[in-house]
């Protein structure tokens, strides 16, 4: 008898170890995959060479300037007009330089504050008097990084702040990926200027009733798994539509819908063995 409660005993102080065992390992899981997000920025050095994409794209194109803009907002094309490169140098060069410098190119280069002459406003001008297409258009926009620093009137898409990653990420951690897709920013028709009340997460992932000749830059916000996945995307436009689109570096789809109709964009993330997929749609007209 003595024998078996030692026994009963010795069995549970295992069975109790096990446990505690048990806890500390789910403990240790849960703590590494904790995911966090933070806001997403270009590097410097990114944002440069997108910059300098967009000039030399600009140089190629020959696209100009319209410095007069006609009583309806529209870009006079008989007015004055420089050649664009020369603008986009001058970012450049402000890029290289002090803080003030780079915060200033940035402002040169997206104008968050709605304010007119963009350098993404004069791109949309240049499509508007039929310089370049649509098509030509959302490639050059494409190219266009976030900006690299915080700015003021633009909220960023968010990124997972990945922690360290130890042994096999995808069986190390809870992985549950999730897409949301984030109207990042839109530009508008006739000025080219930006227009804020349509940025951020659009109920049901859907806007209707657009005017055409608004250019939108959306991103997938990934949530929910920290391993490294795969992202892809495509657009569908009503058939024999007008518009461009073009896909930047970083994953974002850029749209230019000219045509009345229902446009769709799809994001589609793959990761540790799972793919999800979302889809915003886009009514024009």
């Amino acid at each position: 008898m003595k024998k078996l409660i030692q026994r009963a005993i010795i069995g549970l102080v295992l069975m109790s170890f096990s446990l505690v065992s048990c806890q500390k390992d789910n403990t240790a899981q849960q703590e590494q995959s904790t995911v966090n997000a933070k806001p997403r920025y270009s590097t410097m050095e990114d944002f440069k060479q997108g910059i300098a994409q967009v000039v030399n794209l600009i140089q190629q194109y020959q696209i100009a300037a319209y410095l007069d803009t006609l009583q309806n907002g529209y870009p006079d094309r008989n007015g004055r007009k420089v050649p664009l490169q020369n603008f986009g140098y001058s970012i450049l060069e402000k890029l290289n330089g002090n803080t003030e410098q780079v915060a200033s190119a940035v402002y040169d280069v997206f104008h968050f504050d709605g304010a007119t002459f963009s350098l993404i406003s004069y791109l949309m001008k240049a499509q508007m008097v039929g310089d370049i297409s649509a098509q030509t258009l959302a490639t050059i926009a494409a190219k266009i990084p976030l900006p690299p620093i915080p700015v003021a009137g633009f909220a960023p898409p968010t990124i997972i702040d990945t922690p360290k990653i130890i042994g096999d990420c995808c069986t190390d951690n809870v992985c549950n990926p999730k897409i949301d897709i984030l109207v990042t920013n839109t530009y508008k028709a006739p000025c080219g200027n930006y227009e804020k009340k349509y940025s951020g997460y659009a109920a049901n992932n859907t806007l209707t009733n657009m005017s055409g000749g608004k250019m939108y830059r959306f991103d997938a916000v990934i949530s929910g798994c920290p391993c490294p996945g795969t992202l892809t995307s495509s657009v569908t436009a009503p058939a024999g539509a007008s518009y461009g689109t073009s896909t930047g570096k970083d994953g974002s789809v850029t749209v230019l819908p000219v045509s009345a109709g229902t446009y769709t964009i799809t994001f589609t993330y793959t990761v540790c063995g799972m793919t999800v997929t979302k889809t915003f749609t886009l009514g024009v007209g």
